[in-house]
């Protein structure tokens, strides 16, 4: 289905000046942000104030009246057609709506729209946990409760296709119930069908050492690349590619649900023998903390309760990863869904409820 446009307030706001302007615009943001959604509504925005011809080529225009020239994916353009294109965008009867993809290689003929000021450049970013919440409130007709939001704007790192994809996929399984009139989710169960799809659609063609390195970092949650030096280029290649994000020798996922995904559906062969080569990686010996299962903790489920039990006695987030073997984003999204259940924000509250 078709999600309602919610939450582009500002840059809507910002394509409306750019027209009235008599400027185009150039939409940026990464895969998966909504901009190919919000180039359609700018579309619309601008056909209605110049009531002009939309055309996607360069070619076969009308020869009188408004043109509003659409493009889409414009960083793939031939050097000499970007340049044709910023041409025709100064002409006065032509307004330009043109989005690219951040992070890619834009021809100048495309930049020199924004930097001869024939056009405004717009951001579309992720969308934070306010934007998170109106966007569920607007798709379920219902309020969406705290540890839903943010255990799901902690997955997607508000990436728009993969809320999308996740919310979609959490209601068709279960895992997201309406109850009293609120909407929670109790985590991702399983990740098969569509969402998968979507999953290695996002990660791309990888090659065999990207590969490895992707199944390496999702059991892992973030990993120490200077461990493994031969993975040192698949993770500048992923890098770049905005796959992994890089913090110091450190990489993790830029979309924890993308690891999440690719976790769930690793052969289990493969996961023995990536699990005993990271093994030697752990920070520290972990000990197997046992608390008694109490029951000032009602709602959680076994997982919620045991990392909630584990994180009371006292060891981090990596060592509940370690301990589990799951990723450390998947430690922080129990762990507040816990805190929502429960109604605290600590981990010194949470021991107080499970003493008490």
């Amino acid at each position: 289905m078709v999600w309602p446009l919610v939450a582009r307030d500002a840059e809507l706001a910002r394509i409306g000046a750019a027209f009235s302007g008599g400027r185009g615009v150039v939409l940026t943001g990464e895969a998966g942000t909504g901009r190919s959604r919000l180039l359609d509504e700018a579309v619309d925005l601008a056909v209605g104030l110049a009531e002009g011809h939309v055309v996607h080529s360069l070619d076969g225009w009308p020869a009188t009246g408004r043109i509003v020239l659409v493009l889409d994916d414009a960083e793939l353009l031939e050097p000499e057609v970007a340049d044709r294109v910023r041409r025709a965008a100064a002409l006065d009867r032509v307004t330009a709506v043109i989005a690219v993809r951040t992070g890619a290689w834009v021809p100048e003929g495309i930049s020199r729209l924004w930097l001869d000021g024939l056009a405004e450049r717009v951001e579309v970013r992720p969308f934070d946990l306010d934007e998170i919440r109106a966007v569920l409130l607007a798709r379920l007709g219902a309020v969406v409760d705290d540890a839903t939001t943010e255990g799901m704007g902690l997955l997607t790192a508000g990436n728009a296709l993969l809320l999308r994809e996740l919310t979609e996929h959490a209601a068709a399984e279960g895992s997201l119930r309406r109850a009293d009139g609120v909407w929670r989710w109790s985590g991702l169960a399983c990740a098969d069908g569509r969402l998968a799809d979507v999953v290695r659609m996002r990660l791309g063609r990888l090659a065999p050492d990207e590969a490895e390195l992707i199944d390496m970092v999702s059991l892992a949650g973030t990993l120490c690349v200077d461990r493994f030096p031969a993975l040192a280029k698949a993770a500048e290649s992923l890098n770049r590619r905005g796959v992994l994000v890089a913090e110091g020798a450190y990489v993790r996922m830029t979309y924890p649900l993308c690891g999440e995904v690719v976790a769930a559906g690793m052969p289990e062969l493969t996961a023995r023998r990536l699990r005993a080569l990271l093994a030697p990686t752990t920070r520290k010996p972990v000990r197997r903390v046992v608390l008694p299962c109490v029951g000032a903790s009602p709602g959680l489920t076994s997982r919620e309760r045991e990392v909630a039990q584990h994180a009371a006695g006292g060891l981090t987030n990596r060592d509940i990863a370690d301990l589990l073997v799951v990723s450390v984003r998947t430690v922080e999204n129990h762990l507040q869904r816990v805190y929502g259940k429960l109604g605290i924000t600590t981990r010194a509250a949470l021991a107080a409820v499970l003493s008490a």
